[in-house]
Order: C-alpha cells, then structure tokens, then sequence
C-alpha cells in the first residue's frame, strides 16, 4: 500500500473509529447494561484518544509522503542527467563540427577583408556569413534540445504527439548511433492520434528505451521504432537487433539497479525509472525477447493522462 492510500485510510479511520465507539456507547447505556455513567465516559475518553492519535498519524504520514513524492522527482531528475551524459561523446562531435566549420569560414572572411574587397569578394563573405549563421542555429538546436530534456519541471497534463516525441529523441540518439554504423528506421503512423501526458517524462522514458537499444547492438544493427494506436491507448515499439535478454534476467529487468551491462557502463536505474513514469501516468512498459533475436520495448500510453485522478 502507498503512503498517500495509508494517509487516506487513517484520514477515513479517524472519523469511522470514534462515530462507532460512541455508537456502542449509546447501545450500552440506553440498554442499561451498567447502572452508572462510566460505561459511556470510558467510551469518550477512547473515542477522543484513538482520535488524535489518528490525527497526529494523518500528518506523519502526509509529511511522509511528500517526501517520498520529492525523493521520486529528485531520482527522475538525476536519471535523466545520467542518460544525456551516456550521449555526450555523440553530442560533442556533432557539436565540434559546425564550429569547425565555422573557425574556417571566420578565417577565410578575414583573408578576404584584409585587402579592399571586390564585388565577387563581398559575395564570399555573404556566402560565409550564411554558412556560419545555419551552423549557428544547428547548434542552438541541439543545445535548446538538451536543454528541453534536463530541466527540471513540475508534472503537467498537456497535448503531446508522440512521433514529434520520438522524432526529438531520435535526433540525439542518431549522433551516437551514426559513427557505430546502426541504422534506425522509422515506422510512424502518420495519423496517430494526440494524447494528453506529461511530453517532458514521456521524452525521458523514450531517450532511455533509445540509449538501451543503441548499447544492445553495439555496432553494425538495426533499429526499429514504430508507433500506432491499440485501442485507448497509443503504442511505441523500440525494437534492436541485439542479442537479446536472457529469460533468467526478465523477471529483474525493471528492479532498480539490476543491470546486465559491465561495472562503470550503468547504473541499472534508466528501466526502473522509465517504468515508474509510466505507471504514473496510467501507462506501462512490455517487453518481448529471445536470446539471440533482439529485443522489443513497447510504451502503452492512455490518451488520457492519469496524473489528475491521483
């Protein structure tokens, strides 16, 4: 049992206990079943004891509570961090190119204005100032993006599109997968329907189902990512062409910090973290897998989220 269901049944008890305490109280003494007052005082006095007693036990257990809820929050953030730190090497580069790119047509404008410019010259330079503001906004992109994903935000409801959702994700996840040779291929159903969810978490579940996939194949793979509708929920399959999950491993596959990866490559937290987050927003997570044919992630998502029912 959770801590905010305990609270709520001690919050119900607190009422329920002293109503029939008092109850058997006035059966007692309206039988005269004891021929004095004390019967019904003793009730009371139980009654109003058991009843702070519950009282004080709400509020412990609200304060409980609470702090669990902040402690979740805090470990969905620092997963997070964990999982953009998994793809630095790929961001960097794809970073340090466009800036490559745009320390040589810097030098090349400067060469070109050191003299009196021509018309073809000036052209050049506008050729290069153009160069260099696209590679400007490409990297504004990726850094906006990152940005995007680590902030810390409070749980919202919101309109979401998943395949913009995956197609996001999927631009970080190509710079790392790209230089291993895996190749990613898109199965998008282009008249998925919206949903209302919490985009920044459902990104967090998808970069950390992406960057399993990516480590599972290691190089030369594939990888497949299909959305599609299933009723009243919407569906996202992450399938690799890795070597699969052993079935002894399947039943602690999301138990928070079981990984199967070498020490110092994981910190066993992104499934637990994922799953979480999808039960708390009405969804979960299904696995298919035999050793040796890869394996299959699927996200089922509510196209109503459960964040206000709770």
């Amino acid at each position: 049992m959770s801590l905010a269901r305990a609270s709520r049944v001690v919050l119900l008890g607190q009422y329920a206990y002293p109503a029939s305490c008092l109850a058997v109280g006035a059966m007692v003494w309206m039988r005269g079943a004891v021929g004095d007052p004390l019967a019904l005082g003793a009730a009371i006095l139980i009654a109003l004891g058991t009843w702070v007693l519950l009282r004080a036990s709400t509020r412990w257990l609200a304060d409980a509570s609470a702090e669990q809820e902040e402690m979740n929050s805090q470990l969905i953030q620092s997963q997070r961090v964990m999982a953009l730190g998994e793809l630095s090497t790929g961001i960097a580069h794809e970073i340090n190119n466009p800036l490559n790119i745009i320390l040589q047509e810097a030098e090349l404008m400067r060469y070109n204005l050191a003299g009196t410019p021509d018309r073809e010259t000036l052209d050049e330079v506008r050729a290069g100032i153009d160069v260099i503001y696209a590679q400007v906004s490409r990297c504004s992109d990726i850094t906006h993006k990152l940005l995007d994903l680590a902030r810390k935000r409070k749980p919202v409801s919101q309109y979401a599109n998943i395949n913009r959702l995956v197609e996001d994700m999927l631009e970080l996840v190509e710079r790392e997968a790209r230089p291993k040779n895996i190749r990613i291929h898109r199965k998008l159903d282009p008249q998925l329907p919206g949903l209302m969810s919490d985009p920044p978490l459902l990104r967090q579940v998808l970069l950390n189902l992406l960057i399993n996939a990516v480590q599972a194949v290691g190089e030369d793979g594939n990888i497949t990512i299909t959305t599609f509708p299933m009723g009243n929920v919407v569906c996202a399959k992450i399938r690799d062409s890795g070597p699969g999950i052993a079935p002894e491993h399947m039943d602690r596959l999301f138990n928070p910090f079981f990984t199967t990866k070498a020490p110092g490559e994981g910190t066993g937290l992104g499934l637990s973290v994922s799953l979480r987050i999808m039960n708390e927003l009405g969804g979960d997570i299904v696995v298919d897998s035999r050793p040796g044919q890869g394996a299959a992630f699927t996200l089922r998502i509510p196209m109503k989220s459960q964040r206000g029912a709770q």
